[in-house]
């Protein structure tokens, strides 16, 4: 019988390359394996994505478990188009007055999908080069949003029921000490296809060494590279990757995806990647630490504690920033906003 990992890629990888999934690796699976299937690809944030890959399997799919996964596709759509129009409405707004604006995440990955609507995302990333804070009181002036100041490098805002960041920088300056050169890396090369994948891998890597990272961030990588493969500066993205401690780390999703993907990135730094497989593990199923935070504020920050810990050798793929600098630079950064110390991320 398949195991649920085999199962998971049975879905997600058709459902990418528009194909018709392997009816035979699903049989004979009960309400109850179908059922956990469905818990983990929500965990992962690739359920409205896998919704086709359902669809095709028929009957093969217990009702009860089709129903509520296609459902799950048609409330992703709903929440895409929600977006995609505040989006429009905020740059059209930008553009009349003069203020650049890229999007970050989100519905910009989304492109990339074969249907964008089923790319799974949250809050609206803006970036607005260097004049954020004109674009804030611009939408406080116009639209009257209330403007929220409780995060690191962004402002957020609600606008017709979306949460929006106005991003300050690109990645948090404050921690690790290395992304400051990195932001400056990163002004120097935007907005270009270099750029993008230089800011997506390190966002990734970030989340990564943080907490956990999911099955959309692979298939987010996998898509992205594919579509920008041939207009990218590989040497800069090596180089880089190399400079600021990320090699092992790229290396191994790329391995992931060669394997999973069957697509071969032109980023490997070493033959073999021995840490690829935990990678992976971490990434589909998390870990003890990346489970639901307590409720109680301080046994919050307990758990984040642990959850730091625990998570040192993903920052050994991530950063060559010194463990201790790593840990000075967190507590800096919470000390400028103490409201983030109970936050989960």
């Amino acid at each position: 019988m398949a195991t649920i990992q085999q199962l998971a890629y049975g879905l997600l990888v058709p459902a990418v390359n528009g194909e018709t999934p392997q009816g035979a690796l699903f049989d004979n699976l009960d309400t109850g394996q179908w059922a956990q299937l469905f818990r983990l690809m929500r965990q992962n944030n690739v359920v409205a994505l896998t919704a086709a890959s359902v669809a095709q399997l028929g009957e093969q799919v217990p009702r009860s478990i089709k129903m509520p996964w296609l459902m799950e596709r048609e409330k992703a759509a709903s929440r895409y188009r929600m977006q995609a129009d505040v989006e429009h409405d905020i740059k059209a707004l930008m553009q009349e007055h003069g203020i650049k604006c890229m999007t970050l995440k989100g519905t910009h990955l989304s492109r990339y999908y074969p249907t964008p609507e089923c790319r799974e995302f949250g809050d609206l990333d803006l970036y607005f080069f260097d004049r954020q804070a004109d674009a804030d009181r611009l939408m406080a002036d116009e639209h009257g949003v209330a403007i929220s100041n409780d995060a690191h490098h962004h402002t957020k805002y609600v606008y017709r029921g979306v949460t929006v960041e106005s991003h300050y920088n690109f990645v948090n300056v404050h921690t690790p000490r290395s992304n400051r050169r990195y932001e400056q890396l990163l002004k120097s090369l935007a907005p270009s296809p270099t750029f993008e994948l230089l800011f997506m891998l390190r966002h990734v890597a970030v989340h990564f060494a943080a907490s956990r990272i999911t099955l959309r961030d692979l298939t987010d990588w996998h898509l992205a590279t594919r579509q920008l493969e041939g207009s990218v500066d590989w040497d800069t993205v090596r180089k880089a990757a190399k400079d600021f401690g990320m090699a092992p780390f790229a290396d191994a999703l790329t391995s992931i995806v060669s394997r999973r993907f069957n697509h071969e990135i032109p980023l490997r730094f070493a033959p073999e990647n021995d840490i690829a497989e935990k990678v992976e593990h971490d990434m589909l199923f998390g870990s003890p630490q990346s489970e639901e935070y307590p409720a109680n504020g301080w046994g919050r920050l307990s758990w984040k504690l642990r959850r730091y810990r625990a998570n040192r050798w993903k920052q050994r793929l991530v950063f060559n920033d010194s463990p201790l600098s790593l840990l000075l630079t967190s507590l800096g950064s919470h000390s400028r906003n103490p409201h983030s110390i109970l936050h989960k991320i």
